[in-house]
């Protein structure tokens, strides 16, 4: 075994194999120390004169809004969003994985869905947006329950503000209307909703509603007069 006999070397470089020592003179250790000193003072002086400095990481992120990064194919839904579709009590939650519930009633073949488009506006005024989600619960042979929710972050955790369901059949004739498209400008949430006119196949709605709505005191109230029109191919 190779011994270092130089007392003022260095241990090897590896442990694996043996290097030649690197010899220290103390001519340039002096000097490395005084070299090292006057560049802490230099660092310092220029520190105190910059003054304090900005975050790196609040600039890199200006107008983030936490409810962007929320996944909600895997949030839990309410009850209510399934209300029509079940023969009892609807519970409080909906458990929701990958944009869907379980089977929620056996008899009527009840589950739930979440668009997984989701529209993203401020709402009501205070410079972060909202989430506009759009969940749909379907049963029996053709039953559907639709639903348009407002959603903000709540310390660190999305809550359910406002919903709003299909609107009447006084304004989409005498059957349900349900969600073609959402759209969140000016601070309104913009909805399409499809329906049937009287003389149309159960395959075919021909008719669309589009209906303005404003978030105003924990609810979706619509805005204006609605637009209806021969539904887009």
């Amino acid at each position: 075994m190779l011994r270092n006999r130089n007392k003022d070397a260095t241990g090897p470089s590896s442990s694996g194999r043996y290097l030649p020592p690197v010899v220290r003179t103390r001519s340039r250790s002096h000097n490395s120390r005084l070299a090292l000193a006057a560049l802490g003072l230099l660092a310092v002086l220029v520190a105190l004169a910059s003054g304090p400095s900005s975050s790196p990481v609040a600039s890199a992120a200006p107008g983030r809004d936490p409810i962007r990064g929320v996944n909600f194919a895997d949030v839990s839904q309410p009850g209510s969003a399934c209300r029509k579709g079940l023969s009892i009590t609807p519970p409080k939650r909906i458990a929701v994985a990958a944009g869907q519930s379980g089977l929620l009633d056996l008899g009527r073949l009840t589950r739930l869905e979440v668009d997984k488009n989701v529209a993203y506006g401020d709402l009501d005024g205070d410079g972060a947006a909202e989430a506009v989600v759009h969940a749909v619960c379907s049963f029996g042979a053709n039953g559907a329950q639709d639903t348009v929710q407002v959603w903000r972050m709540d310390g660190g955790d999305p809550a359910l503000v406002a919903t709003v369901n299909a609107p009447s059949t006084k304004v989409t004739g005498p059957f349900p209307a349900s969600v073609k498209s959402i759209a969140v400008a000016g601070g309104r949430v913009t909805v399409t909703w499809t329906h049937f006119a009287a003389a149309d196949p159960h395959c075919c709605p021909s008719q669309q509603t589009v209906i303005r709505y404003r978030l105003d005191d924990g609810a979706l109230r619509a805005v204006g007069k609605p637009t209806t029109s021969t539904a887009a191919a």
